[in-house]
């Protein structure tokens, strides 16, 4: 056999194919750099840094607040009527990479998932801002409504057990889509 019968030619790649190839290598050095993420139909929410806000449950059309306008450190995040006080106000602080703290205007205290629990259904409580990733929120919208998801957790911001009732709790648990996850921003006036 001919040396040159024994050299096999490699196949030429088509312009088409080195440019599939050219976008596939891009594509997953952006994914092992962290660069690139996979759209899941939320957007981040649009939310003016440092201004004031009621949140409103879409599901029950009842506020955020404090329980009992209290300022100490544990006092639970409930829902209410709307009546215009200050443990109803919150504002977000910027945390850095799409997180926010969750500041009630009373108390300048943030929203908290106490001691850091990832079990669905802990308490979410108000506590000394302390930029912890427990404290911090990651806001997303869609349909006009935003979801709150914990930076530490995982967890979405959860009007428990789907309550209508003023007072009732609001705890975390895990993602649903579901209106009880749902909030509106509503400028405090």
């Amino acid at each position: 056999m001919s040396a040159s019968a024994a050299v096999r030619r490699r196949p030429t790649l088509t312009r088409s194919r080195r440019l599939l190839l050219a976008i596939a290598v891009v594509a997953i050095g952006a994914l092992a750099a962290g660069s690139l993420s996979v759209w899941n139909g939320a957007k981040a929410q649009a939310v003016e840094v440092g201004t004031w806000y009621n949140i409103e449950s879409r599901h029950s059309g009842l506020v955020l607040g404090i329980r009992a306008a209290s300022t100490a450190n544990g006092a639970e995040l409930v829902q209410w009527n709307a009546n215009g006080s200050t443990d109803q106000q919150f504002r977000f602080l910027d945390s850095g990479d799409g997180y926010y703290r969750i500041q009630a205007r009373h108390s300048n205290k943030v929203v908290d998932v106490a001691s850091g629990s990832t079990a669905d259904g802990a308490l979410v409580q108000q506590w000394g801002d302390a930029n912890s990733t427990n404290q911090q929120w990651r806001v997303t919208e869609s349909g006009g409504y935003a979801t709150f998801v914990n930076r530490a957790t995982g967890k979405a911001l959860d009007l428990w057990e789907w309550s209508t009732v003023k007072g009732a709790r609001v705890s975390q648990y895990t993602p649903t889509g579901g209106v009880n996850q749902q909030w509106k921003l509503v400028k405090a006036g």
